[in-house]
């Protein structure tokens, strides 16, 4: 059995401990976060990260020039923010404000189009087309799906298992919760549905459950019996979210679920800016980003001594077309 690691991480502009954009506008997480605490530990270790870049990173003419000269191994995909981006446009001036469209509730002519520029202006500031994708707030859909194809994608990574985002900000839930944990070719009707002759391979975000307590908690229902519920936390492969011990909870309990399959993945997700202190909800002071980083190495250290494959999203693509 092949096991293999992609990490994901969406670059994102300098956010505050609300997600709102830093204000002025910065990009640490780029300058400092990725170029030299990112990389050289993935350099470290022979990582290849898949570096999803947001489009107001893109329009920025410093981080670029990082990004196309880090030193090491990655891949650069495309991480879609739509109200930042033509048409329908919503702001000119990103300091101060939060991301909170949902590119999948848009127009599907209107998705496509932003979709469409933000794969442009990816290929102008690095002269190649991107394959690889993640909606901003995981919010893809079927028509993000058809707008990739269109678009020569290979891999989508917007999927979270387990999860049902629904809150004031979304026109509708987002209900990933019965999404497979292991890769798939997307059925374009349905993203959480597999299908054999689609071009795009959806990897979702590497979550699991775990149970909260392990006694049963009885509860008394409106007909006055007594039922037996457990109670369980989505586990995710991601630093902050998750200790180093909860990750490899993950990495057995998906040992375990996948024994008999030729591949196992894991796909781990974060944020450039969740390195930096002051830059995201996570990370307040220089310790809490020592903690982080450190909880990534021992992960990082941990798969190296179990052979687990590390490779990028589109190369994940071609292996599974084999």
């Amino acid at each position: 059995m092949k096991k293999f690691l992609v990490i994901t991480i969406d670059v994102e502009p300098d956010c505050s401990s609300t997600w709102h954009y830093s204000n002025p506008l910065t990009f640490k997480g780029v300058t400092e976060g990725i170029a030299q605490r990112l990389q050289p530990l993935f350099n470290k270790y022979d990582i290849i990260p898949t570096y999803l870049i947001n489009n107001v990173v893109l329009e920025n003419k410093e981080s670029v020039s990082i990004l196309k000269n880090l030193t090491g191994r990655y891949e650069l995909g495309t991480h879609l923010h739509p109200e930042f981006i033509e048409p329908e446009k919503k702001f000119d001036n990103y300091a101060g404000k939060k991301g909170t469209d949902n590119s999948c509730f848009y127009p599907p002519q209107i998705e496509f189009e932003k979709i469409k520029n933000i794969t442009f202006l990816f290929e102008q500031q690095f002269d190649y087309k991107p394959t690889a994708f993640r909606a901003g707030r995981y919010s893809a859909g079927s028509n993000t799906i058809k707008s990739l194809v269109k678009l020569n994608y290979l891999v989508d990574t917007s999927v979270t298992p387990h999860i049902c985002w629904n809150d004031a900000t979304r026109e509708q839930p987002v209900d990933f919760t019965d999404a497979p944990e292991q890769p798939y070719f997307i059925d374009a009707e349905n993203i959480i549905h597999e299908i054999n002759s689609s071009n795009i391979l959806q990897v979702p975000i590497s979550i699991t459950l775990k149970e909260r307590n392990p006694l049963k908690e009885f509860i008394i229902s409106g007909a006055g019996l007594l039922h037996a519920r457990r109670k369980y936390k989505p586990i995710w492969l991601r630093p902050y979210y998750s200790p180093f011990e909860d990750m490899l909870f993950l990495y057995h309990q998906y040992l375990s679920s996948y024994s008999t399959r030729d591949c196992i993945v894991f796909n781990m997700m974060f944020h450039n800016v969740e390195v930096l202190p002051g830059l995201s909800p996570y990370t307040n002071t220089d310790e809490d980003c020592e903690r982080y980083l450190t909880e990534l190495e021992r992960f990082l250290i941990f798969c190296r001594k179990n052979e687990v494959i590390n490779i990028g999203l589109s190369d994940l693509a071609h292996e599974f077309k084999k």
